[in-house]
C-alpha cells in the first residue's frame, strides 16, 4: 500500500509532512512464529493531545494494514489500546509483506480541528469520514519465511467451493491452479458449511471430502506421468512432493509404486480416519 500526501484532503500527522507541529506518531511491531501463523505484538504512541483525546473517546483507533502482493492478501488489524496483539495465518502471506501503521477514524467526525495543526490551518476545520487516515508511520516490510508456510501442510492446499452448475456432480476436483479445488454441489456445500462449524467434525469431513480428492490426485501422479510437467508450477504439486519426501517417498520410484494411494493419502493428511472414528464414538456417547 503506497502512501503519499496527495491522498489526503485534511491534515495528517506523518513523518514526512508538517501538517502537525511538535507532534509525532510511532508504531512498533514484534513478531513470533508458530508452525502455522505469525503472532504480532504491537505498540503505538502519539504525542498529539488532540488525537489521544479522540482515541479515549473511541472516535479513532490505532491500526496496521498488511498487504502481500504475492497472495493478494490485505487486512487491517486495529485497537483502541496502545498495546495489542494479533495473529496472521502463515497460509495467507508469502515473501514480502508491506505494513503501514495508522490512526484511523472509527466514525465520521464533524469539524475536525486540533490545536497541533500547523498555523496554516488556523481557522479551518475538516469533515472526516469513517476509515480516513489521521496519522501514519513509515512503511515497513515483513518477510514471510517459507519454512513455516502452512502450505507445506497438505490440508491447506485444498479449497472447498460450491459448484453452481446446473449439472453439478456431488463432488469434483480441479487441479489446474495453485490449490486443488474441491467442488461440491450446492446442496452438499451448504451442508458442509453448516457441519464444518463444529470442529469435532473436521476429521470426519476430511475423510469424506479431502481424502478422496487427494487419492484422485495421487492416482493421476502415478498413472499419468506425462501430465506431471503440467503441474510443476502448481503450488499444490510442490507441497505434495515435499510431504512425500518426509515419508521417504518419491514419485516414479518403487517406494511410491508399491504402496496404495489411499494409504499414502492418509499418511499425508495425518490419519483422519482414526480421528473420525474417535469423533463418532464421542458423539455416540452423548
Amino acid at each position: 500500500m503506497q502512501i503519499s500526501s496527495r491522498q489526503f484532503p485534511h491534515p495528517v500527522l506523518s513523518y514526512y509532512s508538517d501538517d502537525f507541529i511538535d507532534s509525532d506518531f510511532q508504531a512498533s511491531l514484534k513478531n513470533t512464529e508458530t508452525h502455522s501463523s505469525y503472532i504480532f505484538d504491537a505498540y503505538c504512541i502519539t504525542s498529539s493531545a488532540g488525537l489521544n483525546k479522540l482515541i479515549q473517546e473511541r472516535k479513532v483507533k490505532f491500526a496496521f494494514h498488511f498487504e502481500c502482493q504475492s497472495t493478494r492478501y490485505r487486512k487491517v488489524f486495529s485497537s483502541f489500546d496502545a498495546s495489542f496483539s494479533f495473529q496472521l495465518p502463515a497460509q495467507d502471506v508469502e515473501g514480502k509483506v508491506q505494513i503501514c501503521a495508522f490512526i484511523l477514524a472509527v466514525s465520521n467526525i464533524e469539524n475536525y480541528e486540533l490545536a497541533e495543526f500547523h498555523p496554516d490551518y488556523e481557522g479551518y476545520s475538516f469533515q472526516i469520514k469513517k476509515g480516513d487516515i489521521l496519522a501514519l508511520d513509515a512503511e515497513r516490510v515483513f518477510i514471510a519465511e517459507k519454512d513455516i508456510d502452512p502450505l507445506k501442510r497438505i490440508p491447506s492446499i485444498f479449497s472447498i467451493q460450491p459448484n453452481r452448475s446446473d449439472d453439478a456432480q456431488a463432488i469434483e476436483v480441479d487441479s489446474s491452479g495453485n490449490k486443488i479445488i474441491i467442488k461440491l454441489s450446492q446442496g452438499n456445500f451448504d451442508q458442509y458449511k453448516s457441519i464444518s462449524l463444529n470442529s469435532s467434525f473436521q476429521p470426519i469431513l476430511s475423510s469424506m471430502i479431502v481424502i478422496p480428492a487427494l487419492v484422485s490426485i495421487l492416482e493421476i501422479l502415478r498413472n499419468e506421468q506425462g501430465l506431471i510437467n503440467d503441474y510443476e508450477e502448481c503450488r499444490w504439486y510442490q507441497v505434495i512432493l515435499l510431504r512425500l519426501k518426509d515419508f521417504g517417498i518419491e514419485l516414479g520410484t518403487h517406494s511410491y509404486e508399491q504402496e496404495s494411494t489411499i494409504s499414502i493419502a492418509h499418511k499425508l493428511i495425518g490419519d483422519p480416519l482414526s480421528q473420525a472414528f474417535s469423533a463418532l464414538m464421542n458423539f455416540e456417547e452423548y
